[in-house]
């Protein structure tokens, strides 16, 4: 797991924890403990073949997928038998710290990247690919000079916080894959002016600071209310995946 920042830590305490089991970012109700084992919160697994294909995503383009070679061997380690008919026997290690829709605490597993040719060309296919587009995962890219100039990377040496998942709008019944596109949140110069500051003064004095010295943002409505006011601009890769990976699930 990251280290959290100590604002995340604060909330720990303090907030609600939830459990993110997918991509990059999924989190989900469909979790099953293991049959007999009384344990009520079980490990994140990655899911069954034969559930990816049912959902529109084709497991056997997937790169650096849960337990493939070409991931980190230290993300996830088989361990059978599957939890349950929509999960593998792949069990997933890493885990990192965010915030859902409404600012509460929660830790997720990334599953895989999702490039366009991961879906399938079909009418599920389709309809995953309508799902990642509908549900965002707003990263937050380094930028401490304060022009906008950023890399859309979700890497961990890029984020000046943790993570925030846009889990409204049905997210528990409407995404059982966990897909979501990479949504990078950038200040824009209007937030350095003095009435951008005006607004972000109680963010700040409420959140604290990230890395870059702006205020800590730790919900998705706020995010969009920002966007609005013209204080951040939210970016995407090409869905093309020219400029890497639009999705991850």
């Amino acid at each position: 797991m990251k280290p959290l920042h100590a604002y995340t830590a604060v909330r720990l305490a303090l907030g609600l924890v939830l459990l993110l089991l997918g991509t990059g970012i999924f989190l989900s109700s469909r979790t099953t403990a293991q049959s007999g084992s009384g344990n009520s919160n079980p490990p994140p697994y990655d899911f069954s073949d034969s559930f990816y294909l049912e959902n529109g995503v084709n497991p056997f383009s997937l790169r650096e997928r849960a337990c493939n070679p070409d991931r980190d061997p230290t993300h996830a380690v088989f361990d059978p038998p599957a939890p349950s008919p929509d999960r593998n026997t792949c069990r997933i290690l890493q885990t990192t710290g965010g915030f859902d829709a409404s600012g509460n605490l929660i830790y997720y597993s990334i599953m895989a990247p999702v490039f366009p040719e991961d879906f399938t060309n079909d009418n599920a296919g389709r309809r995953a690919r309508e799902v990642a587009n509908a549900f965002r995962a707003f990263l937050f890219p380094r930028d401490p000079d304060h022009d906008g100039v950023v890399v859309l990377s979700p890497a961990l040496s890029n984020r000046r916080q943790d993570n925030v998942f846009d889990t409204r709008n049905g997210y528990f019944s409407n995404n059982p894959l966990g897909l979501w596109i990479l949504a990078f949140v950038v200040y824009t110069p209007k937030a350095f002016t003095p009435e951008g500051q005006k607004i972000l003064a109680p963010i700040a004095a409420t959140n604290g600071l990230d890395l870059d010295g702006t205020p800590i943002l730790t919900s998705a409505s706020l995010i969009d209310d920002l966007a609005q006011k013209g204080i951040v601009e939210i970016r995407t890769r090409p869905l093309d995946g020219s400029q890497g990976f639009p999705w991850v699930l």
